[in-house]
């Protein structure tokens, strides 16, 4: 009876260790306002996550399998209830990932009223329901020692830095080395107007000390901060420790020795 037992056991094992095993660290990032309220779940129990549009929120694990389900308590017919913010589905191919969250239609939300996180906070601002974009947060994809630009506006953008002058279309990417032991690199930035017109962005030297890597996102902003003849367009540079490749983190491990 025993020897039956073990075979049972050792597959129970061994899918304890491929789940544990396939667990994906992910980041959020907000596109705009900061949110304190979201949720996900991992087991039985609820994990508490934050957002913020210029800095990474702390490395979060999702250990189960199928979609990271973001949701919110919110008051509906006079109930707590859970109200999903966003699904979101991570390409099997992506060991570590930044997910960045866009606002979605709110309409689409039972109820507006959120209920406060256990910190008694709530982030009236934010968004209800998001929709996202998935990027590769891996060493291997965007390695230390490297810039990389990510365009997400509507305009062709050009950049000037470390002498090197690149043109990222939209939707696209471009990395540049980091110049070892500099404070700060000289920058400048410019967009192409619908008319074909450039007009400067930035000519803000970027700070770059004691950061391994960098994220700057390009992205449309508010419209109606600007106007018709100005370019809309946000940068938003993030100053990176990235987190190490899972191999790593289990390797850095209590010794089973």
């Amino acid at each position: 009876m025993t020897s039956k037992k073990k075979p049972a056991l050792l597959v129970i094992a061994l899918l304890v260790c491929a789940t544990a095993a396939n667990a994906v660290p992910f980041r959020l990032l907000a596109w705009g306002s900061y949110d304190l309220n979201l949720q996900y779940q991992s087991g039985r129990t609820p994990v508490e996550v934050s957002a913020f549009p210029t800095s990474f929120s702390p490395v979060y694990e999702y250990k189960e399998t199928g979609p990271i389900t973001l949701f919110k308590m919110v008051e509906h017919e006079e109930k707590p209830q859970r109200q999903t913010a966003c699904v979101i589905t991570l390409p099997p191919e992506i060991q570590q990932a930044l997910v960045i969250l866009v606002p979605g239609d709110d309409n689409k939300a039972l109820s507006k009223k959120v209920l406060p996180n256990s910190q008694g906070q709530v982030s009236t601002g934010a968004p209800l329901i998001y929709d996202y974009v998935v990027i590769d947060d891996s060493p291997a994809a965007h390695p230390s020692g490297t810039i990389e630009f990510r365009n997400f506006s509507k305009l062709p953008i050009a950049i000037n830095i470390a002498q090197q002058q690149l043109t990222i279309a939209p939707r696209d990417k471009v990395q540049v080395p980091l110049t070892a032991g500099a404070k700060r690199m000289p920058f400048r930035a410019a967009a192409q107007l619908e008319n074909g017109q450039w007009r400067l962005l930035s000519s803000t030297p970027l700070p770059i000390s004691g950061a391994h890597r960098l994220l700057v996102i390009l992205r449309d902003g508010p419209s109606h901060t600007t106007r018709n003849d100005e370019p809309n367009v946000v940068i938003v540079p993030l100053f990176d420790w990235p987190p190490p490749p899972p191999a790593e983190a289990a390797e850095a491990g209590p010794s089973s020795s």
